[in-house]
């Protein structure tokens, strides 16, 4: 019989998603068309592995972070 495991949803902080990338080193900025850019050039791999896999293949989670910048450019605080 085999056993089920149960999976607990994650949640998504933009944020703190923003942080682990600034922390291995990386950067990001939002052009004026809302294009969501990456410096990612000195990044250990291994480490920008586990931060990007957060992300890509998550539309929602990419606009999360595009409005987070967002609010940051405004002044806002998130």
């Amino acid at each position: 019989m085999a056993t089920q495991i149960e999976q607990v949803p994650s949640t998504f902080s933009p944020s703190r998603w923003l942080h682990s990338l600034v922390q291995i080193g990386g950067g990001y900025a939002l052009a004026s068309d809302k294009r969501l850019w990456l410096v990612v050039a000195d990044c250990p791999a291994d480490e920008l592995t586990d931060v990007m896999a957060q992300v890509v293949g998550y539309p929602d989670r990419q606009d999360a972070v595009r409005l987070t910048i967002e609010r940051r450019q405004n002044g806002e605080l998130v």
